[in-house]
Order: structure tokens, then sequence, then C-alpha cells
């Protein structure tokens, strides 16, 4: 009888999906975002859709965990709203916001721009994104005024883009 029940929990456990944020990483968010966020950050994911077919092409290897770790993160504050489009059927708003594949998301809030990222935030690109996450619902960051002053002489729109390997 007491195999029988262990069979039982070990399907049970097989069948509830394992948390990608550690329930201890988990609470450690909810604490530092109900400290620092001011305003809501909607975040925009543009995936696919989830399909038991393979379009050779077409595959996004890490979409899921990728929509799982931004559904984790919004539960740890009401502060934090996710919407998800199909990149193929929302074609038109994507290419609007500049989103050129995926897995990709935008992080919109009380700034006038925008934050993109490209593939899935894993590793050491987690706490930039909690980062930015905070930078976004305040409207500001915690660059040197030196460094504002530079910035500001700016007069083009430029294109920055940082690449980062999993190791």
């Amino acid at each position: 009888m007491s195999v029988e029940r262990g069979a039982c929990q070990n399907e049970k456990a097989r069948e509830e999906p394992m948390a990608i944020i550690s329930p201890e990483d988990q609470q450690t968010l909810q604490t530092l975002f109900a400290q620092e966020l001011q305003d809501d950050v909607t975040i925009t994911y543009f995936t696919q859709r989830e399909s038991v077919l393979i379009v050779p092409g077409q595959e996004c290897s890490s979409c899921k965990e990728t929509r799982e770790l931004l559904e984790e993160l919004t539960e740890t504050s009401d502060k934090l709203h996710l919407t998800i489009k199909d990149f193929v059927r929302d074609e038109q708003e994507a290419q609007g916001l500049g989103i050129t594949r995926i897995p990709a998301f935008i992080l919109q809030g009380h700034t006038k721009g925008a934050v993109r990222y490209f593939g899935i935030p894993a590793g050491y690109e987690f706490s930039t994104l909690v980062e930015d996450l905070i930078d976004v619902s305040r409207g500001t960051t915690k660059l040197s005024e030196k460094t504002r002053e530079t910035l500001a002489t700016v007069d083009q729109d430029l294109h920055i883009q940082v690449f980062v390997t999993p190791t």
C-alpha cells in the first residue's frame, strides 16, 4: 500500500510545474517591489502560440520559459502587468514597437520611452530586469549627474544593443 501511495505522490509532483523563481526569491522580490515600485509597469510579451507541431525556422526554444518567468515575476507585485501578444497575429504592433524576433518583451511605464528585451532574462540578466522594472516604474535611473549631462548633449537617435550569452 505504501508503494502505491508513493507512486501517486510522484505522479502528482510531475504534474505540478516547478517554479522558475524560488519561493525565497519571490518573497524577496515582493518586499523589494513594495518598497521601490512607484507607478505601474506594463510588460508586453511577444511570443508564438504553443503547438505540438514544430515548423522548421519558426520554433522558439525559450518562449515558454520566458512566459513562465514573466508570469511569476508579475505575480510578485500588483504594479506589474503582463500582456501576452502573438508575434504573428499581432505583427503590425510588434513591428511598431521594434520587435523583430521572439521571445521579446517591452517594459513601459512612467518613462517616455521603453526598454526592449530579446531572449530570456536568465542568470545575471534577471537582476538587470529587476532594476529596469524599478527604473521604468519611477521614471528615472541611478545615473550620475555628469552622465545625465553628457547624455543630454546627444542630438540624434541612438540604437544601443547589449548582447549576452548564457554561461
